[in-house]
């Protein structure tokens, strides 16, 4: 008996006991839920997921000026420290002088 099952799980016209126009059939079925669902999916992520990656790119693009700015902001402070620096040793050399002026008279 086992060899009887055995051999008649393919035959010329069945598969598994289903004609070959039947397994076509649920290949076509199967296929067209496949594509349907591929369908929902693409229009769900252009609906969905859209705004959403066009607000990151908008908040990546406020995040790169504000970075631009504030490496400005720091190249300027940095210029204004030296600036500083120069000034206030032009300042002690200026109350150097001063003070040796002063000490002549």
């Amino acid at each position: 008996m086992d060899k009887l099952l055995m051999a008649n799980w393919i035959t010329m016209h069945s598969f598994l006991s289903l004609n070959w126009d039947e397994w076509g059939s649920i290949v076509a079925i199967l296929t067209a839920i496949v594509l349907i669902l591929r369908w929902a999916l693409n229009r769900a992520h252009k609906q969905l997921f859209e705004p959403v990656n066009r607000a990151i790119h908008e908040l990546k693009i406020s995040v790169d000026k504000s970075s631009s700015r504030l490496a400005r902001s720091e190249d300027r402070l940095e210029r204004g420290d030296k600036i500083f620096v120069r000034h206030d040793e032009e300042l002690k050399d200026h109350e150097r002088r001063i003070t040796n002026l002063e000490e002549r008279k």
